[in-house]
């Protein structure tokens, strides 16, 4: 890590918005075993003790990270100066949503076979040994790209001559014999959640087999590849869950809000509408009162027809029948009307006799329905109650019928004729 062959790239141009790559050259990587004893959840706490063990400075003046290989079993850490990184131009990397090394956008590739991947930027190219299926680089490095070599010296050749080391790029490619793939990053796209997916496009050969584009790391893999300090990620974790709560929370409360007032205009067509309804009704309530009106007025006519509730008929129909007798040996000494149809005459009679005769020409009139007499007789007199209730007469009754009052006449004795005493 020292500052001989140090790569000053232009941070604006290397970096996407919101994620700062960091070219390989600044890091010291290293690959550790990890215990089986160790869980996933306690691999942070092992890698800061790793890190803590290997590094010759102390933890406070390094900014670090790791990712670990998908069965748990290494981990693959590493650290870079902080003042190093501030004298390359890197500063405020506390205003970034993530801060990485270039090789950890490849986090989670896999491939068919060993592959040497060239990851080529617009000032630098980072190069590492990817084992076959999901395994963690190796043999990392980075080294100037030949376009900014060339700006920089105007001389392509003479600029890689100087900038060699004894893990430049040619020796270190012609020693192996693994295929070899050049991925370009495209740039970077945030999900709802910040996360970023890297897509890639390759350049040249035919790339092998495997998948390496898009990669869409989980957003606890991020934090632990996150070089900051793990106070400052440990805030910022939290914060961030805050503030998404508190976006979610806002967009459900503009939701309801949206809601309530849907909810308000259908309450005021509604309004609206029975306004307009009760008007209506309003309107026309003066016409259906009087048509109830009349309506109640012909049914009092309809059930006087139907019931002819003739009080004074009902009486002079019985005293007819009575002065028809002959006789003056009846007479009423009080008569009361029940119900319009019901005739209550309380009198006295001379004899029995007569009496029973005028009980029975009340049956044979056909006028009452009913007719019931109660009798009492004392000191040769006697007293009566009879009851009558008047018959309802049908129109098929009337067709045809004589009037009853020339029958009645022709049957009067004008010298029995007295009245109703």
């Amino acid at each position: 890590m020292s500052d001989s062959n140090q790569i000053v790239p232009d941070p604006e141009r290397v970096s996407q918005p919101d994620v700062l790559l960091l070219p390989a050259e600044y890091f010291f990587v290293e690959r550790v075993e990890v215990p089986a004893a160790v869980t996933h959840g306690e691999l942070a706490d092992y890698a800061e003790l790793s890190i803590e063990s290997i590094a010759p400075f102390p933890l406070e003046q390094l900014r670090w990270g790791f990712f670990a290989a998908p069965d748990g079993h290494s981990i693959l850490i590493y650290a870079a100066l902080h003042e190093r990184l501030k004298r390359a131009g890197y500063k405020d990397l506390e205003s970034y949503k993530w801060v990485l090394p270039d090789f950890a956008t490849l986090q989670g590739a896999r491939f068919s076979r060993q592959t040497q991947i060239v990851l080529e930027g617009e000032t630098f190219e980072t190069s590492w040994l990817q084992p076959e299926g999901e395994g963690l680089p190796l043999e990392v490095q980075t080294y100037r790209s030949d376009a900014a070599l060339a700006a920089s010296t105007g001389n392509s050749a003479e600029a890689n001559s100087k900038t060699s080391t004894p893990l430049a790029r040619d020796r270190y490619r012609s020693a192996t014999s693994a295929a070899t793939l050049h991925l370009r990053l495209l740039p970077l796209k945030l999900t709802e959640k910040g996360l970023p997916i890297f897509h890639f496009e390759t350049i040249g050969e035919t790339p092998v087999e495997g998948h390496w584009s898009p990669l869409t790391p989980s957003e606890a893999s991020l934090w632990h590849a996150d070089i900051r300090p793990a106070g400052f990620k440990g805030i910022e974790r939290k914060a961030r869950r805050t503030t998404a709560l508190i976006t979610q929370i806002t967009g459900y409360a503009g939701l309801f809000v949206l809601f309530l007032l849907l909810l308000e205009g259908l309450l005021s067509i509604g309004q609206f509408w029975l306004g307009t309804r009760q008007a209506k009704v309003d309107a026309q309530s003066t016409a259906v009162r009087r048509i109830e009106d009349k309506q109640s007025l012909m049914h009092k006519l309809e059930q006087v027809a139907q019931n002819e509730l003739r009080p004074i008929a009902i009486l002079e129909a019985a005293n007819q029948i009575r002065i028809g007798l002959g006789t003056t040996g009846i007479e009423y000494d009080e008569v009361a009307i029940e119900g319009g149809n019901r005739l209550t005459i309380e009198g006295k009679a001379n004899t029995i006799n007569e009496l029973n005769a005028y009980t029975e020409a009340l049956r044979q009139s056909g006028n009452f329905e009913r007719i019931e007499t109660k009798q009492l007789t004392r000191s040769g007199k006697t007293t009566f109650t009879a009851t009558l209730d008047y018959r309802r007469k049908q129109p098929s009754d009337l067709v045809g019928s004589p009037p009853m009052e020339p029958a009645v006449a022709e049957a009067s004795n004008p010298e029995t004729e007295g009245g109703v005493e």
